[in-house]
C-alpha cells in the first residue's frame, strides 16, 4: 500500500512539472507576441512622427512663399512659375537681384532643398523630394495658390492639389499614395 502511494505521489509530481513548464511556455510566448506588437506599435510611431514632422516643414515652406508675395504685393503675379514647379535644380549661389520676386523664387528653391540646415557642405534640412508651386487661379488677376509638395513614407489617400502633378516632369514618387501636399490661395486685395 506504502509503495503503490509512493507510485502515485511520483506520477502526481512529474504531471506538476509538466504542467508548470506549460504554463512557463505559455508565458514566454505570451511575452514574445507582447514584445513583438510593442515593437510594431513603436515602428508605427516612428512612420507616424516622421510624416508630422514633414508636413510640419511643408507648412513651414508654405507660409514662407506666402509671406514674400504678401510683401511684394504689387509684384505678386511676377511670382507665378513658368515651369511647372521649383525645387528640382539647384538654383545658382547668388540668387539674382533683378527682381524682388526672382530673388524671393530662388532662395524659396534653396529652402525647398534643404539649404535651411547645413551639415558638412550637404543640404539636410529638406523634407523628402519637396516641390513648390505659384499658380495663379483661373479666371483671376488677384489669386494665387500656392503649394508643397512631397514624398510620405506610407500609403494614404492621394491628394487632390493639382499644383506641380499630372505634367511631364512632375514626379508621382512611383505610386499618388505616397503624394502628399499642402497648399492655399492666395488674395491681393484690390482697391478700385
Amino acid at each position: 500500500m506504502h509503495h503503490l502511494h509512493h507510485m502515485n505521489s511520483r506520477k502526481a509530481l512529474r504531471r506538476q512539472r509538466g504542467a508548470a513548464m506549460m504554463e512557463s511556455l505559455i508565458a514566454m510566448l505570451i511575452v514574445a507576441f507582447g514584445v513583438l506588437g510593442f515593437v510594431g506599435l513603436q515602428a508605427r510611431t516612428a512612420v507616424t512622427n516622421l510624416e508630422g514632422y514633414q508636413r510640419a516643414q511643408a507648412m513651414i515652406l508654405l507660409n514662407d512663399m506666402v509671406q514674400r508675395i504678401n510683401t511684394n504685393r504689387s509684384a505678386a503675379g511676377s511670382y507665378v512659375l513658368t515651369t511647372e514647379y521649383l525645387g528640382n535644380t539647384l538654383p545658382p549661389t547668388n540668387c539674382p537681384t533683378t527682381s524682388v520676386a526672382d530673388r524671393d523664387k530662388c532662395e524659396w528653391t534653396k529652402l525647398l532643398l534643404g539649404a535651411a540646415e547645413v551639415q558638412a557642405g550637404q543640404s539636410v534640412g529638406a523634407i523628402r523630394t519637396a516641390r513648390g508651386c505659384v499658380q495663379q487661379v483661373a479666371g483671376t488677376t488677384n489669386e494665387f495658390v500656392v503649394a508643397v509638395f512631397w514624398e510620405g513614407v506610407q500609403s494614404t489617400a492621394s491628394t487632390t492639389v493639382a499644383c506641380g502633378y499630372g505634367g511631364t516632369t512632375a514626379p508621382t514618387y512611383g505610386d499618388a499614395t505616397l503624394r502628399r501636399a499642402v497648399s492655399t490661395v492666395v488674395r491681393i486685395g484690390v482697391l478700385s
